[in-house]
């Protein structure tokens, strides 16, 4: 057997492995927009870099028919790749996004790494219904004065509203959702260069009075997100720049 020979099968191989691995990042651990958000590509990359690319290439530097210690060669070929993808895995797994909350009429995706960093122990969302990642909302009580201690607490906690945890419901847009959605002339005066609207529009159907935006703050991308008005839908990515407004405080 050539070299070129054994490095095209050793592809063959990595490419069906690869293949089961992406469609659990696109289909399972970043559904939708959120491949593009919150890092699938990123991890794609990494992860075809070192299953396609390193195994066989290695292959291809070694492989000699007849070689002495052939055997013992392909062996630590095969430890090492399987060594690097598990270690790509875990890290394409663990920046996951695990949840979409609502708060102050933004989103926001959190993955684990966003609840370690500010010290707040990662949820256990469960009981939430529905898939990966969790639609959640934070949900702050009606009385004036309770939502403003909140609201100074974290301040002062310098811990953001998108993790109060303990506050966490299932998210379901209402009509005071649909009512504090951005301002759609600000939104058309942001857009007068690059016309996103307009594609939207066409891509969607219907007028722009159908749809509500949101901003949306993720690991890779402020943009907005697209609710239609009449059904309460999620339509998808807005790609217009969002504001990283910060948080109310009371």
């Amino acid at each position: 057997m050539s070299r070129y020979r054994a490095c095209a099968i050793h592809v063959g191989i990595s490419l069906a492995i690869f293949a089961v691995i992406l469609w659990m990042i696109v289909g399972v651990w970043y559904p939708g927009f959120f491949f593009e958000t919150d890092g699938g590509w990123q991890g794609i990359r990494l992860l075809f870099l070192v299953d396609v690319v390193l195994g066989p290439t290695l292959t291809l530097i070694v492989f000699k028919a007849g070689k002495p210690g052939l055997k013992f060669d392909l062996s630590a070929i095969a430890f090492a790749q399987t060594l690097a993808l598990t270690g790509g895995l875990w890290v394409v797994h663990d920046e996951r996004p695990l949840a979409l909350v609502y708060v102050d009429g933004q989103f926001f995706s959190l993955s684990r790494h966003d609840y370690a960093e500010a010290k707040v122990d990662v949820p256990d969302l469960g009981a939430i219904p529905g898939p990966y990642p969790k639609r959640v909302e934070v949900a702050l009580p009606d009385d004036p004065i309770e939502q403003s201690e909140i609201r100074s607490r974290m301040l002062r906690s310098n811990v953001p509203l998108r993790l109060l945890t303990d506050h966490y419901v299932p998210f379901t847009p209402s009509e005071q959702t649909l009512a504090d959605a951005f301002d759609t002339k600000v939104l058309e005066e942001r857009d007068q260069e690059h016309h996103q609207l307009a594609r939207w529009v066409a891509a969607h159907g219907g007028t722009l009075d159908d749809y509500r935006f949101f901003p949306y703050g993720a690991r890779y991308r402020f943009a907005f997100i697209g609710y239609r008005a009449a059904t309460r839908e999620c339509v998808g990515i807005l790609d217009i720049a969002a504001p990283n407004a910060p948080e109310r405080a009371g």
